[in-house]
């Protein structure tokens, strides 16, 4: 907006202000609860005019002094358009604002949506939601490598890509994380081949092993956050980094809680790891544990860990491998030399035991946000409900055993 668009606003505002308080004179009495959160947004909202006003002056005073200190018009024009390309920065808490507030989004939110959009065509998926923030969003930055002069980099600049492998407990257990998927994909298996020795003269086996393939299916996933106004008017860079916190993790532990879980699975579910192997019931003690290893033993399937839940953590720190031993059957942050993670999404008292790089996370088109301001409005609250499409498989399930503590 132009400062003359941005003062009429302004006007526009305070009449609003003024009719409420003016209709609280005439039935003498407060303002509702529901006049009073208008009242405030309304004042809210004339403070960040004001402020857009102060920029556009600042602006406007730059560009004089520009103006003044060069000569060419072109050289003028493409200074400043490399100055607005690396001021311009996206910020999530402003575009909730901004359609919370029936305020048009800046440009860079609208550069974000996009190629939100672009990613959800080009996935095949539907949105609906006023903000679409893409899962991976590069940008290709020059940096200095030590005996490598100046290398071209890749940069998320969103890091919503990042922050999301991050809190998986399956990346840190090993799974493969494939992004931006098209249509349904087919991933091939190979149950591996089977090498002995034999005798000179003795028959040799059967080595091969047997192809096939997996096929992952986009699947919805839907959450939802509430997040106070007041929250929401922060504008600092960590209140910026909690609020894409907060969304990763109400997608990564809906996302874990499934694959952890025991669902059979369907067309709109992925199953769980729970349903795909029979668990074993009953293990703590070594012996358990070690019979949980003993199918997965001589199997050339990468390097194995296990993911229990805190209960079952619990079990195995307070359990001796062998009666007065002395030694637990879980110690220093390992069973059995193998490394063992822990997770909350985990069914009850859960174990699972795997090669993990077998297991397969697929991911589709953008995040889509739609922006709720009225269901939780009467909490001063404004809610965000986020839809993603994700499917997840093992490529192997002889690769996993499972077991309940």
């Amino acid at each position: 907006m132009n400062s003359l668009e941005i003062k009429d606003k302004k006007e526009q505002i305070k009449k609003r202000m003024s009719d409420i308080v003016s209709n609280c004179k005439k039935e003498i009495r407060t303002m509702t609860e529901e006049e009073q959160t208008q009242f405030d947004d309304a004042k809210s909202e004339i403070e960040q005019l004001n402020q857009q006003l102060v920029d556009l002056e600042n602006e406007l005073q730059q560009y004089q002094n520009e103006s003044d200190s060069v000569d060419n018009v072109e050289e003028l024009k493409n200074k400043r358009k490399n100055n607005t390309q690396t001021q311009m920065e996206f910020r999530l808490i402003k575009a909730i604002n901004d359609i919370a507030n029936n305020r048009q989004l800046d440009e860079s939110a609208q550069e974000i949506n996009k190629r939100g959009v672009e990613s959800m065509r080009k996935s095949g998926q539907n949105y609906g939601g006023q903000i679409l923030l893409p899962i991976e969003s590069r940008s290709t930055i020059s940096a200095t490598v030590a005996g490598s002069g100046i290398e071209n980099v890749a940069e998320d600049k969103l890091g919503i890509l990042e922050a999301l492998r991050n809190n998986l407990v399956l990346s840190q257990a090993g799974a493969t994380f494939m992004t931006n998927l098209i249509g349904n994909v087919s991933i091939p298996t190979y149950s591996g081949s089977n090498v002995a020795w034999a005798g000179e003269t003795d028959s040799a086996n059967d080595g091969s092993g047997s192809f096939g393939e997996i096929e992952l299916a986009p699947k919805r996933l839907t959450a939802y956050l509430d997040i106070s106004k007041q929250f929401l008017n922060q504008d600092s860079n960590d209140a910026e980094a909690m609020l894409k916190n907060d969304l990763v993790a109400a997608i990564s532990d809906k996302l874990e809680s499934s694959i952890f879980g025991s669902f059979s699975g369907s067309t709109t579910q992925p199953a769980g790891l729970f349903s795909i192997v029979t668990p074993v019931t009953g293990v703590t003690s070594y012996s358990k544990v070690v019979s949980l290893e003993e199918g997965l033993e001589g199997k050339n399937y990468g390097d194995k860990v296990f993911v229990v839940n805190p209960k079952a953590k619990s079990t195995f720190k307070t359990t001796a491998k062998a009666t007065g031993s002395g030694v637990m059957v879980m110690e220093g942050g390992e069973m059995d030399g193998y490394k063992v993670l822990t997770s909350n999404a985990i069914v009850d008292k859960g174990v699972v035991f795997g090669s993990f790089n077998d297991y397969v996370i697929g991911q589709w088109g953008a995040l889509d946000i739609t922006v709720d301001p009225y269901t939780v409005a009467k909490d001063g609250k404004i809610r965000l409900v986020i839809n993603a499409y994700f499917d997840a498989k093992p490529r192997r399930n002889d690769s996993f055993a499972t077991g309940i503590a």
